[in-house]
């Protein structure tokens, strides 16, 4: 079974986004999928996607080393590897029959805890705005949920001079607490934007409410200001979503900077990257709780890792922002008692509609709110 063709498809998602989707066909007629989803950079990844696919076209899906090379690059290159090899292991479980998850070893659990995070979907961004929404997601089955409160905020700025804003982000973490009480898992993610004072006084409104964690507070460019972080706040701490590899978290592990590590499967190398980032994880012990906040393809490639990583924690997922992302492929996921479950159906487990995918065009998205680095 020889590759034919390898192209990327831009798709409009949402007011927020654009997904890049990386379609892999072969001559015996089978269609792979991936995800190269890169905010604000579809056409550059695009690009990468051509020129790095073509250098598969011709080889066989079984018999042949399908891996290719993004670290190096930065985001886009990474971005496109990724998405290929996610749409190479998409074909090679279709060809096989088999599901991913079966050729990475087999399930630790199918069952898959997962926590809604909701930057991308709520609009009313005030406290009671909050409580609202948690209290509507949690009526849909989700017994864990992350918001994303701290609007304006810049570690670049002292805490005296943004305190207000800074206030504004732990009311609006706690209108949710109250909103769902103590039985509802709650974390917090601040965007890299404390710097070590900030963030400790944040950790310090926010324990009595009992967060799962503190995502990202301080830029992991200073590494030695977050594990001080870590070691003084006495809370959770989580991060590593847009490490393009596995030897870059090394000084982040090494150092003791953070509690649970973030991969984000569009950026580690996809499948096989994700693979080795889990090895090297697991050799420091630390938990692992992919970052997952794409597309279906994504979610699918992200559900058949977390079944067979043995330091899991549980695996974000982002409520849709689009009516018409439901009927993007022929499965969907709606949470159940808090989880996923991992697709049983050969490769990813789903298909994309190519004809739904060219009826949104890539239009032009507004700037994520509150977004600097990451999702």
């Amino acid at each position: 079974m020889k590759i034919t063709k390898i192209w990327a498809e831009v798709t409009h998602a949402s007011m927020y986004s654009n997904y890049v989707f990386v379609i892999a066909e072969t001559d015996e007629g089978l269609i792979g999928f991936g995800d190269a989803t890169l905010d604000g950079l579809e056409f550059e990844v695009v690009a990468a996607v051509n020129n790095m696919g073509s250098k598969l076209i011709g080889k066989d899906v079984l018999e042949d080393q399908l891996s290719v090379d993004g670290g190096g690059g930065g985001l886009i290159t990474a971005a496109a590897a990724s998405g290929i090899d996610i749409a190479m292991w998409d074909l090679k479980g279709k060809a096989l029959g088999k599901p991913i998850y079966q050729l990475l070893g087999g399930a630790i659990r199918k069952k898959i805890p997962v926590y809604a995070s909701f930057n991308r979907a709520i609009r009313d961004r005030t406290p009671e705005g909050f409580g609202k929404f948690a209290k509507e997601l949690v009526a849909e089955g989700n017994k864990a949920l992350k918001c994303h409160p701290f609007d304006g905020v810049s570690w670049r700025t002292p805490l005296d001079d943004q305190k207000k804003l800074v206030d504004e982000g732990c009311d609006r973490f706690i209108a949710m607490r109250e909103a769902v009480g103590d039985r509802i898992a709650i974390g917090a993610d601040a965007h890299w934007r404390f710097d070590l004072k900030t963030a400790l006084y944040v950790a310090d409104k926010l324990k009595p409410y009992h967060p799962f964690w503190l995502e990202t507070p301080i830029p992991e460019k200073k590494p030695e200001l977050l594990r001080e972080f870590r070691l003084q706040s006495g809370v959770l701490v989580a991060g590593g979503e847009m490490q393009t590899g596995a030897e870059a978290v090394l000084p982040l592990l090494q150092q003791g900077c953070l509690d649970v590590y973030m991969p984000d499967i569009r950026y580690v190398g996809g499948i096989t990257g994700m693979v080795k980032m889990n090895g090297v994880l697991e050799t420091y012990d630390v938990l692992i709780s992919p970052h997952n906040m794409c597309s279906v393809i994504t979610c699918a490639a992200s559900l058949h890792m977390a079944a067979v990583m043995k330091n899991f924690m549980h695996l974000e997922y982002h409520p849709a922002e689009a009516p018409w992302l439901r009927e993007f492929s022929d499965r969907y996921w709606d949470v159940e008692d808090g989880c996923f479950t991992v697709p049983e159906g050969p490769g990813l487990g789903v298909n994309l509609n190519l004809k739904l995918l060219k009826e949104h065009p890539y239009e032009k998205a507004k700037p994520v709110r509150l977004n600097m680095l990451g999702a």
